[in-house]
């Protein structure tokens, strides 16, 4: 008899463990609570995560029944921003994916689903839609984290926040579609960043787009971005025939994603080389150093 109720239990223990993962495969919105410990503070990149269905939440998202499944990632503070693991986040919302990590890159392929990203890139990509982090891609421990923010919105999920405690993703939108660019912003565009900053880092590139699309919205200036770069002793690779140089692979994204709404340098009109005094030394306002260049109001 004692053998038969052991029996039936395993067999109802195991019904429910599937019944609990086909769940959880089936939610799309799903919270990253970081477990808390007693005495002195654990370092946030050790905290333990838990991924637990926001159907054993209430409204606050406070978990109110045993989650029916747990698994552990760590969240990587960068710069105060928080990181989450890409191969957990995507695994949660597309488990049909194809999730590859290898020499630092990172892809994962799945319907409608095409990311990739670099360890130590100012970017990554979902469905050829470039994403600014400024922040930098990251590895810890084996796996490539993201911003959570950023890839919330490359997933087309919102994120919130409770406490220090709890990150909740909720699938609200789509995923992103290949995006289109005007063909001669983005000709012009990337050349004047290559052959003005080809040599600095994503920052530095975006700096100097967002200082040509500053141009192009200042009244005081041309209204487009080759009547911008063109502007008589404006500026020199169009004095010295670099202007025409092919351009690398990221002063073209770093192109898009400035035509995305990507901004360095804030609102400023002018830059030159730290090495040069120049007439926006002694006449403009200075406002940063990023890389090799000083920018201006």
């Amino acid at each position: 008899m004692t053998k038969t109720h052991i029996t039936s239990a395993v067999i109802l223990c195991a019904a429910l463990v599937l019944f609990c993962v086909h769940a959880f495969a089936a939610d799309s919105q799903f919270s990253f609570t970081r477990s808390t410990t007693e005495g002195p503070a654990v370092a946030f990149a050790q905290d333990q995560v838990m991924l637990v269905p926001l159907s054993a939440a209430d409204e606050a998202g406070r978990v109110t029944r045993a989650p029916a499944v747990q698994s552990t990632a760590d969240v990587v503070p960068m710069k105060d921003v928080p990181y989450l693991s890409a191969a957990q986040v995507l695994g949660a919302f597309f488990p049909e994916a194809t999730l590859s990590f290898q020499d630092g890159v990172f892809t994962a392929t799945g319907e409608n689903l095409q990311l990739q990203a670099t360890v130590g890139k100012a970017y990554f990509s979902v469905n050829q839609q470039y994403y600014y982090v400024p922040t930098l891609v990251v590895e810890q421990a084996g796996a490539l984290f993201l911003p959570a923010e950023t890839l919330a919105q490359s997933l087309g999920c919102s994120l919130t926040q409770e406490g220090e405690g709890t990150l909740t993703l909720q699938k609200t939108g789509e995923l992103p579609t290949p995006p289109t660019y005007p063909e001669e912003d983005l000709y012009w565009l990337s050349r004047a960043i290559y052959s003005e900053s080809g040599n600095q880092p994503m920052a530095g590139r975006i700096a100097v787009g967002t200082v040509i699309l500053n141009r192009v919205e200042d009244p005081t200036f041309p209204d487009t971005i080759k009547e911008v770069i063109f502007a008589p002793r404006q500026f020199s690779p169009v004095a010295n025939g670099t202007i025409y140089l092919t351009p690398d692979e990221d002063s073209v994204i770093a192109a898009k994603l400035c035509l995305d709404g990507a901004r360095e340098a804030e609102e400023c009109l002018y830059f030159n080389v730290t090495s040069m005094v120049s007439w926006a030394d002694r006449s403009r306002t200075y406002v940063c150093t990023i890389g090799d260049h000083n920018f201006y109001l």
